[in-house]
């Protein structure tokens, strides 16, 4: 038990470090340990919600957990549909599916895949087999 306390505590020294370190301002340093205290016993993904890459879109953040949370078990990888794709979007999909491979906007699914659609869009010749939040999942009908 103490190695393990005392290795904590070189890592928090480390880390207090690298952000005194880092062109931080005082305000924005004390804004990310209140933070970071604040979450430090939460949920995993209610703790990436507080954070920065969910930041550009909370709603679309929400879509992909309750995705994430529905993909069959037997799925080679999802393709996340979104209105309007960006490089956020793209990183935050790929993240939150690890390690299932994710891909955003593709021209073509792969067999196997699930189509995940942020957005009231239903695409043809797909079955829906999931409501998530602000969207569904699909799977090629047969």
């Amino acid at each position: 038990m103490r190695a393990r306390r005392a290795l904590a505590l070189a890592a928090d020294a480390f880390l207090l470090l690298l952000l005194l370190v880092a062109p931080n301002r005082p305000r924005e340093l004390a804004r990310r340990v209140r933070l970071l205290s604040h979450d430090a016993r939460r949920d995993p993904a209610l703790r990436r919600l507080d954070g920065s890459s969910a930041a550009f879109d909370r709603r679309y953040f929400f879509f992909l957990e309750s995705a994430r949370r529905q993909v069959p078990s037997g799925a080679s990888g999802i393709a996340v549909w979104v209105p309007s794709p960006s490089e956020a979007a793209r990183n935050l999909a790929a993240y939150q599916f690890a390690p299932l491979p994710a891909l955003l906007g593709p021209p073509e699914v792969p067999p196997g895949w699930v189509l995940a659609v942020y957005g009231p869009e239903r695409p043809e010749g797909w079955r829906e087999i999931a409501r998530v939040s602000d969207g569904a999942l699909f799977s090629r009908e047969p």
